[in-house]
């Protein structure tokens, strides 16, 4: 029995947002990944798996609902459009509108310090 192996000069396979003038944008801005979602949350376009997809979709839209709700309830003519989260490593941010949600998941740079 023969086992068949992945030669390493294989191309890598081509991607369905490859070439895509939306990802390319935030690509070279470094944005690691993209997430469009409807209104309510289901992700309809992502540059990552669906299963990564729909865990940040399902985190993210409670975190912006609740966020939006606060908003409201604080102020009822005032609405959130715009999130920005920021971890040690990477920054997280998510605009918000009726139709639909993105959500662009960027590593931040390493910055030195001057002593």
């Amino acid at each position: 029995m023969k086992r068949s192996t992945k030669l390493r000069s294989e191309a890598p396979r081509a991607k369905a947002y490859d070439g895509d003038a939306f990802v390319n944008h935030f690509a070279h801005r470094g944005a690691r990944e993209i997430i469009v979602m409807d209104s309510s949350g289901r992700p309809m376009r992502s540059t990552v798996s669906q299963r990564r997809s729909y865990a940040y979709a399902s985190h993210l839209y409670a975190l912006a609902t609740m966020a939006r709700n606060v908003v409201r309830d604080l102020d009822p003519s005032n609405d959130v459009t715009f999130m920005r989260l920021r971890a040690t490593r990477q920054e997280v941010h998510i605009s918000i509108n009726q139709d639909f949600i993105v959500v662009v998941i960027q590593r931040l740079r390493k910055h030195k310090e001057n002593h």
